[in-house]
This record gives structure tokens, sequence and C-alpha cells, in this order.
């Protein structure tokens, strides 16, 4: 795996792209020390950003059969606590209007 400082490589970049495309590593230096490898990309083609997004989202769906849909949505939970909480607000406005009057 040959080193070159980066200061060479810029004008030496057609040769180490054509030693990487052959198999090589080759490792860029700055100051003696290592900065960066250049390795060959694998030849395998990407997902494409649909195909990654229908599996995104066939694993939410089995997510969400796993945890279970009978529980209450977020939207449910707080609608409800909302409502459990409205009395109490209002109970304790009244009290300060009350206080305020005296």
């Amino acid at each position: 795996m040959p080193t070159v400082p980066i200061h060479l490589a810029k004008s030496q970049l057609s040769e180490l792209i054509r030693a990487v495309e052959q198999g090589e590593e080759v490792v860029l230096t700055r100051h003696g020390k290592r900065v960066i490898r250049l390795i060959r990309e694998p030849d395998s083609e990407q997902p494409s950003i649909e195909a990654r997004r229908q599996a995104i989202q066939a694993e939410l769906a089995a997510l969400r059969e796993k945890v279970g849909g009978s529980e209450p949505s977020f939207r449910e939970l707080w609608a409800h606590h909302k409502q459990e909480r409205e009395p109490a607000v209002r109970d304790s406005g009244n009290a300060a209007e009350d206080d305020a009057g005296r």
C-alpha cells in the first residue's frame, strides 16, 4: 500500500486513480501522518432511493404490528390527558379569581 504526500497526489491524481481501479490501496499523508485511504468502490449497485423508502416502510409496518395496534395512539393519549387536566385547570383558575375578588 503506497503512501503519497497530499501535495504530490494533486499532480498524480489520474495515476493514483488508475492504481486504485486495479485493486491497489493508496494512503495520502500530510506531514508524514496518514490522512486518508483511497480504495476501490464496490461493484454492487446501491439500491434506489425508492427501494430504500419501501424497505423502511415495510420495517416500520412490521414494528407497528409487533408493538401492537390495539394500544391508543399518542394523539388519543394526549387528548385524554388534556380532558383530565381541564377540570383541574378550571378549578385552580376559579380559586385564583375568588381570591382576587375578596
